[in-house]
């Protein structure tokens, strides 16, 4: 089964990076467990430096590395066809993790509730939005029951996402 998930979606530099950060640490104050998935579609990523022995790892052919500290882990995979949010989502929702809730940052096109954050000019019609987070001042049309909250309104974005994402389910631990 898969945990339930939001994503926070807008076009750069419209503040979904601190949105994000603000959730997560407000969700995380409540008890919640919390997973975040991020897309970047822009960049070469690399955690390991060249020399180190992931990197050898990876040159030699692995196509997995982990590299285990006392305190965290880093799992890097290649691929050749990115997988799906799907099978990221399905890989965060292993039992082993205990999350309660999952945080994207991107993927806008995707099927999971969104909150959407307007910049100077307004997305593209998406799909399944839950609520338009906005600079004070700012009110766009929303259409039917979608929110529309304040970026600074952490505080009310927390309590439609308790509700409407979560379905008022307590954490786990």
């Amino acid at each position: 089964m898969r945990v339930p998930a939001f994503a926070v979606v807008g076009y750069k530099n419209t503040g979904k990076t601190t949105l994000v950060s603000r959730l997560v640490a407000r969700l995380t104050q409540l008890g919640y467990r919390v997973g975040t998935c991020k897309h970047d579609g822009s960049h070469d990523l690399r955690l390991d430096a060249e020399g180190t022995d992931s990197a050898k790892h990876r040159q030699a052919g692995a196509e997995v590395v982990l590299v285990a500290g006392r305190e965290q882990a880093f799992l890097q995979r290649s691929y050749e066809v990115e997988p799906t949010l799907e099978e990221w989502l399905l890989q965060l929702s292993d039992p082993a993790l205990h999350l309660d809730v999952i945080v994207v940052e991107g993927w806008k096109h995707s099927d999971l509730p969104k909150i959407v954050l307007l910049g100077p000019e307004n997305l593209e019609h998406l799909s399944n939005v839950l609520a338009y987070a906005v600079e004070s001042g700012r009110l766009p049309i929303a259409e039917g029951e979608t929110g529309v909250y304040d970026r600074e309104d952490v505080e009310g974005l927390i309590h439609m996402i308790l509700a409407q994402v979560l379905r008022n389910r307590p954490p786990s631990n």
